[in-house]
């Protein structure tokens, strides 16, 4: 029944995620826990609702597909803000280019290192590498590699859930105050989500994280064909 009202009405899942989005954001205003972000609880609605009606996958994203379109010009957004920030990001470049080469390269090092100890498979390892940077570049990336598009997808989506979701915690323990170190972290280790939490904060730390995105896609489409070597 429901997979018949998906696949007739055009736009049904399209209005599902944004219902279960704003469900999330009323907690999220309600109630100020690290866990209560309101893309993780849109996610765990919709993934309940898929489940307890039996939707089909393909069937529900076909009906949500607008919002995969919306995509790509919404990353491209990102870039106001790196531009009305733009003097003060030429005067951090450095602190930009290392910090993101720190946080790819212990990112990678960490997959390889769990993958040896939890003894996961080649092929779901080279389809972890690239989970931190961004859907598109991760994508083509984990795809060239000889990986799975379907774990990188959920491995990109949970490394954004994720980070945003424990962001707050860890600058409090680490006393962490300053926006453009805020800013490199997320989005060097959560991508687009995190720039989008960043943008909440400041203009200043948006516009660090979305450099931090970009620059970190960059260089892992270096860096992970060199550590794909390493695992298979």
């Amino acid at each position: 029944m429901i997979d018949h009202l998906l696949e007739t009405t055009k736009y049904l899942g399209l209005f599902i995620s944004l219902g279960a989005f704003m469900i999330g954001l009323k907690l999220n205003k309600k109630y100020s826990y690290a866990f209560m972000n309101p893309l993780l609880i849109g996610t765990i609605l919709v993934m309940v609702l898929i489940l307890a009606l039996d939707v089909e996958v393909a069937v529900f994203q076909k009906s949500a597909q607008v919002l995969s379109d919306l995509l790509t010009p919404a990353t491209i957004c990102l870039a106001v803000p790196v531009y009305r920030q733009f003097n003060i990001l030429r005067g951090n470049s450095w602190v930009v280019l290392i910090s993101c080469l720190a946080g790819m390269i212990s990112g990678l090092v960490t997959i390889i290192g769990l993958a040896l100890i939890l003894r996961m498979s080649e092929i779901t390892t080279l389809s972890t590498l690239a989970r931190s940077i961004t859907m598109a570049i991760a994508l083509d990336t984990t795809e060239l590699i000889g990986g799975v598009a379907g774990i990188i997808v959920a491995g990109v989506i949970f490394a954004g859930i994720f980070g945003t979701v424990v962001s707050g915690l860890i600058f409090r323990i680490f006393r962490i105050e300053e926006p453009i170190a805020k800013g490199l972290a997320l989005g060097a280790a959560s991508h687009a989500m995190g720039t989008a939490e960043s943008l909440k904060a400041s203009e200043l730390q948006g516009a660090m994280s979305s450099l931090a995105m970009v620059v970190s896609g960059v260089m892992m489409v270096g860096l992970i064909p060199i550590a794909a070597l390493f695992v298979q």
